[in-house]
């Protein structure tokens, strides 16, 4: 085996180690479904998850039941682009401040390409610091005030207390300065630029996106597969926003037996120990590349509603028989019996009956 394939398949065996841990220690976690995962080539993981990371959370699992392939080499992962850059650390792990500072230069994009990541740009929304890096090699350092536009450059003066006229006689790179860094992270759009700026931007991302997709493609055409997220996006509410547009482009550039399997998380909070995270994997899609846009949604929106509608019996199967009772577990609704209430009780007894209550929520809400 060549140098490069066994660093990257030691790399991959530790990070499933970490993986397998350090979750652990801060939430119980409960995988289902896995049945569903066959093991067949050219397989696109689709996951929804609130924080970018519980995506990583089921993972070792997922590897594992497929086998010694898939942990070293056979499975790689999409992630957001500007997981690639300095300052995506400090992002993350914002404070305390000294450390976050700290970590701002350091680049992962190295690590995460060894170990089979591929970055996956979004057309749309990302850090306003990830656009200004760009532009900053793109363009060179120019004065910020010919690049971004007065509204944009008002913004970032007001939150770091500058001027903004003075602030747009400075050149491009000064906004890399540690004291910008905060303003920096906002979710933004081209429109931060200039009009001429901004088409500039917009053709490099589009331009990127495509190189992005192409690879992955290739990489599903060899018989691989990929684990990445269908709305690029986190959910707050786990609810299943839109399938971004990305996503069908790789579909439509895979092999027409490329299968989807989606894969729900649903968070159990309302415990007396450590959260709860269950997983759970739907039943796969066959041929997504055959389906329209429209189809793909319905087809994984319905597939992800079967399983958290599993998942919910489960939470509430975990609770104590007394607790089901009084919440009218065991009906269709799984609405509280009528006229019954929650007793007052030790502060464990009402956690629980809290958490068998959230079952009946719809799934948009408690998934």
């Amino acid at each position: 085996m060549p140098m490069q394939q066994r660093t990257s398949a030691l790399g991959r065996l530790m990070l499933a180690g970490l993986f397998a841990v350090a979750p652990r220690l801060f939430v119980s976690i409960a995988v289902h479904g896995l049945a569903h995962d066959t093991g067949a080539p050219r397989t696109l993981f689709a996951i929804t998850h609130k924080r970018d990371l519980d995506a990583f959370a089921p993972l070792p699992r997922l590897l594992s039941h497929r086998g010694w392939r898939a942990l070293t080499s056979d499975v790689h992962f999409a992630m957001r682009a500007d997981s690639f850059q300095p300052g995506f650390l400090a992002r993350v792990v914002q404070h305390p401040g000294w450390f976050a500072r700290l970590l701002r230069p350091i680049s992962v994009g190295p690590v995460l390409r060894a170990v089979g990541v591929h970055p996956l740009d979004s057309l749309h929304f990302r850090p306003a610091e990830t656009w200004l890096r760009e532009a900053l090699m793109a363009e060179g350092d120019v004065v910020l005030g010919t690049l971004l536009a007065p509204d944009t450059l008002a913004s970032i003066a007001a939150a770091a207390g500058d001027d903004a006229a003075a602030l747009a006689q400075r050149p491009l790179s000064a906004l890399l300065a540690w004291r910008y860094f905060r303003p920096l992270q906002r979710q933004l759009g081209s429109e931060l630029f200039r009009g001429p700026a901004r088409r500039r931007a917009e053709a490099r991302v589009l331009a990127s996106a495509k190189r992005q997709l192409a690879e992955l493609a290739a990489w599903l055409r060899a018989g691989g597969s990929v684990y990445t997220s269908p709305e690029g996006r986190l959910s707050p509410d786990g609810r299943l926003g839109p399938v971004r547009a990305g996503m069908l482009r790789l579909l439509r550039a895979a092999p027409a037996d490329t299968r989807v399997l989606p894969i729900a998380i649903v968070y159990d909070f309302m415990t007396t120990g450590r959260p709860r995270m269950w997983v759970d994997c739907a039943p796969a899609l066959e041929g997504g590349a055959q389906l329209t846009a429209r189809e793909l949604e319905s087809q994984v929106r319905w597939r992800r509603g079967c399983s958290c509608s599993r998942v919910r019996s489960r939470t509430a199967r975990s609770a104590p028989k007394s607790l089901r009772q009084e919440c009218g577990h065991g009906r269709r609704s799984w609405r509280p019996a009528a006229g019954t209430s929650i007793p007052a009780c030790s502060p464990r007894r009402a956690h629980a009956a809290v958490s068998v209550a959230t079952c009946a929520m719809p799934s948009a809400v408690a998934c």
